[in-house]
């Protein structure tokens, strides 16, 4: 049961045997600033019951929230009603015959009950609500900007009592000034839930892309790097903030791709199309070894680049086979133009000339990798 401490302001307001027929101006922005700094919604809805109760003499106001079932009712706040008759009504069921908060609530209409004793919409709580004291019940459906019902304004008398007219406005102004703070309050809580779903996510995400044997590079649109895998760690042995660096494409990869591919790669990432490059990539042993390096961009809603995700393969033993086989490819293209060079010679003259180039190593160029 809410029992927090209304505003200053609030509690300053004269009672009034007689209803007003509008509230206060500085009374309602007293309220509006309680909800505009995010106060908590138990203070707001107290600071809310405590205005309209202060208008009139014996009247008691709870405020019931609707749960995210959207059929159950749960107390906001109802400081003045009894500890017993809140709690055997607290959780109730919206319907048609529900008191004056269930039946307002299912009807998305205002339910004014001037006498609970011969109103058939309470002969389920008749008896406890006699009992505890209430004898009339007004109530309105809280409504959200989109018209979803949030919640119920209650207002209750300990006589038969039929609401006139500017009681009837009173309540209304009250149940809007408690869907503002309502809603409000589910935005922010629904807010939160969001980050917290995105931080998992991503925390989720961040773990599955640690595990991809892969190295992962993410880059911001100048090529800066601002994530980078385990895979990626392991391989150059470099922690976290080396990565970050702005030497890190200098500490990592060979000299010459830096010098071959940089141009190309600062026009590339101008673009939106994903490109790639070979270059070599120093690993935690000491040794370059060529990855395959591709890149893809991250783009928004118009088409614009947001961040370059760069994953990188090891292809050198890829690249030593390819070498191997254009060294043996060149070898034995040599030999064969010696061997067709010999054919147009004298018979003589030819087993002497071959047995002299045969004797000498032919050593084909090949390309240096360090």
């Amino acid at each position: 049961m809410a029992k927090a401490k209304a505003s200053p302001n609030l509690e300053a307001l004269p009672t009034c045997p007689s209803l007003a027929q509008t509230l206060p101006s500085d009374a309602v922005l007293d309220a509006l600033k309680m909800i505009l700094p995010g106060a908590p919604l138990n203070e707001v809805l107290t600071a809310i019951t405590s205005l309209i109760e202060a208008h009139s003499t014996g009247m008691l106001c709870s405020i019931f929230l609707l749960d995210e079932d959207s059929l159950h009712l749960r107390y906001g706040v109802a400081a003045s009603l009894p500890d017993v008759y809140c709690a055997a009504t607290d959780g109730i069921c919206i319907g048609p015959n529900v008191g004056s908060c269930g039946t307002a609530a299912y009807l998305r209409q205002p339910v004014f009950v001037s006498d609970i004793a011969s109103d058939p919409r309470w002969v389920k709580f008749r008896d406890l609500a006699l009992q505890s004291g209430p004898r009339a019940a007004w109530s309105t459906p809280i409504l959200s900007h989109d018209g979803k019902v949030v919640g119920t304004f209650g207002m209750y008398y300990r006589e038969v009592r039929q609401p006139g007219p500017g009681e009837i406005q009173l309540i209304d102004y009250a149940s809007r000034i408690a869907g503002i703070a309502i809603e409000r309050d589910r935005s922010q809580t629904a807010l939160a839930r969001a980050f917290e779903q995105i931080e998992k996510s991503t925390a989720q995400l961040r773990h599955i892309v640690d595990a991809i044997p892969q190295v992962i590079v993410v880059l911001i649109l100048d090529g800066t790097p601002v994530y980078a895998n385990q895979t990626m760690l392991y391989y150059t042995g470099l922690a976290v903030e080396k990565v970050m660096a702005p030497d890190f494409r200098v500490r990592t990869f060979h000299p010459e791709d830096i010098a071959r591919l940089n141009d190309d790669r600062r026009e590339a990432l101008l673009g939106v199309a994903p490109f790639k490059n070979e270059q070599r990539i120093l690993r935690k042993d000491g040794q370059y070894r060529w990855s395959l390096i591709q890149y893809n961009p991250l783009l928004d809603d118009q088409g614009q680049v947001i961040r370059w995700y760069a994953t990188g393969t090891d292809i050198d033993d890829r690249v030593q086979a390819e070498e191997r086989a254009r060294n043996e490819n060149l070898a034995l293209r040599e030999q064969i133009d010696r061997d067709s060079m010999f054919e147009d010679m004298p018979l003589a003259a030819a087993p002497f000339l071959k047995t002299v180039c045969y004797s000498k190593t032919v050593k084909s160029p090949r390309a240096h990798h360090v």
